[in-house]
């Protein structure tokens, strides 16, 4: 019997996402974007499952990884921007508890100094938009992944069995990314241990248009300190919506929870932000859902792997899902990306379990204090006193991982892809840390009256980014030049990777270059430099970008930044031996193969065909 599903998908796809939800979704774009052939699958109907409901709040972190790989601009026009936060306790309020620690985080270190309210549906949205511009096939809905085995094949390694309306069949693929949530199939298929504990404490999320006399109900993000609602969420979302969240009282949740209607859910969310009123104008969506705290003993098996919510589950109560997925995905997909390519060896793709599972235990160790103390329960390892007060102790908690939280102070040890040098206190060696998000600073372009984020320069084009702090720019005559010094540097720079014996010559190419000037810019560049530019020429006026990253202006250094934003090696000016070690640890050599010489080149659907004289060339990335 022909299979419709069959004939719709192509053999040759290198990765199968399951799961349509935001981390699947964006590994998918960057695999595209990568050039990899990519099938996502979603077993649910996205026009028929809730339109509404569950993530909608983005920290600083995941706007920069969005930003990154251009997906926040699609976005910036609908959600809901915030940036203060106040709390009330019987209607009196205070302005620095609750949700005011994400301020004290972000101010002065992110282009996104703020806090973004948008639920999840227009996320989804913006990714496959982005990804149908690629590919229109690349994302297919009511598939559902019925099981896969591994594969003894030198081009496919997975074959998975897949469902769409009843007709069954098989697809080969490279490799399996499991981002389907925390009920993964992918997980259970895989037999993946998730140890972890369940909470006793059941909470209430809805999303609504509300009427309330309570102040900055549609400027700030608010938090009620309730007897018996717990620590009440209210933050305003897309569309004129609120987001509330509150404990569910054991009354209202029942025995099991069954019985529960929505006429009991919004008479609780009144209780729950009393002493203000709260009137329904139109109610999207609501959920009551209970709370565990669950990682998975391996991210990878073979050529499986987990992400998002399929690796990693725990409550909203810093509204970490959407935005630990975010990462999961901008560290993976780069990775899986580059080893599918040939670029890298499979050890890079080793490191991803080895830096995000330890990040997701350590956010699991502290959901478990929040979610407690959100409930109302201070934790015994706290020692508090008798009648001590459980909010005081949960904005102990939220100030002291703030930079956690919001994805600014994510980071990762020292690993194949993040070495730190050798001789961290001699001149010239920057001092950023290795491991680190990329600190962001204003720069300038050639010419230019205002400003960029650094950042904003570091787009996603599956490459590392060279950061090359030439050094200082000093008047002479009628205009500028660089300093002698780091001239000399800098030339050489540029004759070495010119050179053939070059790793950028030797090794596939995986880097891109951005030379950072101090000053406030010059007429010509490359008469500046007394050499052509490695990459765009940016300049710092004030200084900033230097101090953050710890360069002296009068020696310049070379820093290292991971496809994913994060700063992975770093060296003197002249350290190109350094910089040379460090690629080709991780990096395939360039392979040679004898080729005709080209006399005609045909590159039709994709392929390349070229005749001619006989030589030996060197095929490169």
């Amino acid at each position: 019997m022909t299979d419709m599903l069959q004939i719709s998908i192509p053999d040759s796809i290198d990765v199968l996402v399951v799961g349509g939800g935001p981390t699947g979704l964006l590994i998918s774009l960057i695999l595209l974007r990568s050039g990899l052939k990519v099938l996502t699958i979603e077993q649910y109907d996205k026009f028929e499952q809730a339109m509404y409901g569950r993530a909608c709040v983005l920290y600083s972190g995941s706007m920069e990884l969005l930003d990154l790989n251009g997906i926040y601009d699609r976005i910036a026009d609908i959600g809901f921007i915030v940036r203060d936060a106040i709390t009330f306790k019987d209607g009196e309020p205070s302005e620095n508890r609750g949700w005011s620690f994400i301020d004290k985080a972000i101010v002065g270190q992110t282009h996104f100094d703020f806090s973004f309210t948008i639920r999840q549906k227009y996320i989804e949205d913006a990714i496959r938009v982005a990804i149908s511009e690629i590919d229109p096939n690349a994302v297919r809905g009511r598939v559902k992944l019925i099981n896969y085995q591994e594969a003894k094949s030198a081009q496919h390694s997975i074959i998975a069995t897949l469902e769409h309306e009843g007709r069954i069949t098989e697809v080969k693929r490279k490799y399996l990314v499991g981002a389907d949530g925390g009920r993964s199939t992918v997980r259970s298929i895989g037999e993946f241990p998730f140890p972890g504990t369940s909470s006793p404490y059941k909470w209430v999320r809805l999303d609504a248009i509300v009427k309330t006399d309570m102040p900055s109900s549609r400027s700030k993000a608010v938090a009620l300190e309730s007897r018996e609602h717990g620590n009440v969420l209210w933050t305003p979302t897309d569309n004129g919506r609120t987001r509330i969240g509150f404990v569910c009282p054991a009354d209202v949740y029942g025995k099991d929870g069954s019985s529960i209607t929505e006429e009991a859910i919004i008479d609780a969310a009144r209780n729950a932000v009393k002493p203000f009123s709260l009137e329904f104008e139109k109610l999207d969506w609501w959920t009551v859902y209970s709370i565990s705290q669950r990682v998975a003993e391996k991210y990878q098996k073979g050529h499986v792997i987990l992400a998002g919510d399929a690796a990693h589950t725990h409550s909203s109560g810093s509204a970490q899902g959407m935005n630990t997925g975010i990462h999961d995905a901008t560290n993976l997909a780069w990775k899986l990306a580059g080893v599918v390519n040939g670029l890298y060896g499979e050890c890079v793709l080793e490191t991803y379990d080895l830096e995000r599972r330890k990040s997701a235990q350590r956010l699991i160790q502290l959901d478990r204090d929040i979610s407690a103390l959100i409930s109302g329960t201070i934790p015994s390892h706290f020692n508090a006193p008798p009648g001590a007060n459980c909010n005081e102790y949960l904005e102990i908690v939220y100030s002291s991982n703030a930079s956690f939280t919001v994805g600014l102070g994510v980071s990762y040890e020292t690993n194949l892809l993040n070495q730190a040098t050798s001789i961290p206190d001699q001149d010239g060696v920057p001092s950023v840390k290795v491991g680190h998000r990329a600190p962001d600073a204003p720069v300038f372009r050639p010419g230019a009256a205002f400003p960029k984020p650094l950042r904003s320069l570091l787009s996603y084009v599956g490459r590392f980014w060279i950061l090359i702090f030439a050094g200082t720019l000093e008047p002479a005559s009628e205009s500028v030049y660089l300093n002698p010094a780091c001239s000399a540097k800098y030339r050489n720079l540029r004759e070495y990777f010119d050179a053939p014996c070059s790793f950028t010559n030797t090794h596939t190419r995986v880097s891109e270059f951005i030379t950072i000037l101090r000053g406030e810019g010059c007429l010509q560049v490359s008469e500046a430099l007394g050499v052509e530019p490695l990459g765009k020429t940016v300049y710092d006026r004030s200084g900033e970008t230097f101090a953050k990253y710890g360069v002296d202006e009068t020696t310049g250094a070379m820093v290292v930044v991971r496809p994913d934003g994060i700063v992975s090696f770093t060296s003197r000016l002249d350290g190109t031996n350094d910089l040379s070690k460090y690629f080709t640890s991780f990096t395939l050599p360039t392979k040679k193969s004898v080729v005709q010489h080209p006399t005609a080149v045909d590159i039709s659907g994709g392929e390349i065909s070229i005749e001619g004289q006989e030589e030996s060339t060197v095929l490169r990335s």
